[in-house]
């Protein structure tokens, strides 16, 4: 059905397209009917395809299952057509494939047990295949055993041009890349502007899978949703004016206040002068002289010394 939506939402894309085009560059859809625009297709580069194999035929599809053993999974560059096979790296490493990596259930989707792979001359597995062959042409019974006979793979380019040219992969990533883009901007498609846009893009074009409605729908929840996020930020940022307000008033008024406590600083006030940030000396005021004052230190040597008025602190 997936597959049909696409057919439908592109058509014209491709139509009467002879083979050989496969392997050229990504059409301008511009001119053949499509609504898509061109700038949108550009943004997808690569399609990833899946390519299954039923009746000894192949076919392509942008949805498959890699554990079934009949399924590949290829991703396709829009540009020139150019294939790469996307299995899972081995595990822990290595290069070295295993004949019990056939299973893939087990063991994920591995060049050991790609169609697309073939057991290289001269390796354990390649020896096995003079000897006999099974389901994948690697396996012996004794092999089967142990399922720990190593062997090394290359990729079967004949294999995977013939799958390609088989079931049109590269012409089917081309025609499916607009759906593509399609999805994949209603995905992304979060905050209320990215769903205007995507309905302001989409309304009135194809829209096989009814994702224009759907943004409608999400459309007003995102729009309350932002405004009770902009609301919520405009009251934290009224509480932090506030409260840097109240802060400088506290600084102003606490200036004023040490000020004129310098002002007024006369003999037998107590005073405090800080000598770090955290440790204070601490004495009686014995004479003043502005912009001097001397004082009779408590904890300190000397204990009477001449300091500037401007460094003296009440103290408790």
């Amino acid at each position: 059905m997936r597959r049909l939506s696409c057919e439908v939402l592109f058509v014209g894309l491709l139509i009467g397209m002879p083979a050989a085009a496969q392997q050229s560059p990504i059409l301008d859809a511009s001119g053949d009917g499509s609504t898509t625009p061109r700038s949108r297709l550009a943004s997808i580069k690569a399609v990833t395809v899946y390519l299954h194999r039923a009746e000894e035929r192949w076919s392509a599809s942008l949805e498959g299952d890699v554990k079934d053993a009949a399924t590949e999974k290829i991703e396709v560059t829009l540009a020139d057509g150019s294939l790469r096979v996307l299995t899972q790296p081995l595990p822990k490493g290595s290069k070295l494939c295993l004949t019990k990596m056939k299973d893939r259930e087990q063991f994920g989707y591995l060049e050991c047990n790609s169609a697309f792979f073939s057991a290289n001359t001269g390796s354990t597995a390649a020896a096995t295949v003079l000897r006999g062959v099974l389901s994948l042409g690697i396996l012996t019974v004794s092999d089967a055993a142990s399922g720990n006979t190593g062997f090394t793979v290359s990729l079967d380019r004949q294999a995977l041009d013939a799958a390609v040219s088989e079931s049109k992969a590269i012409e089917f990533a081309r025609k499916s890349a607009p759906l593509i883009e399609y999805r994949k901007a209603f995905e992304s498609a979060i905050s209320a502007r990215q769903l205007s846009e995507f309905i302001a893009r989409y309304e009135g074009a194809s829209d096989p899978e009814s994702l224009v409605v759907k943004a409608k729908e999400k459309l007003p929840l995102a729009m309350e949703q932002e405004e009770a996020r902009a609301k919520q930020k405009s009251e934290a940022a009224a509480r932090q004016a506030e409260a840097q307000r109240q802060q400088e008033i506290q600084r102003q008024a606490e200036s004023e206040a040490l000020r004129q406590f310098q002002a007024k600083l006369k003999p037998g006030d107590r005073v405090k002068m800080m000598r770090t940030h955290y440790a204070a000396f601490h004495g009686l005021v014995i004479e003043v002289k502005p912009p001097l004052a001397y004082i009779q230190w408590e904890n300190v040597t000397p204990p009477m010394q001449w300091v500037r008025v401007e460094q003296l602190l009440p103290s408790p």
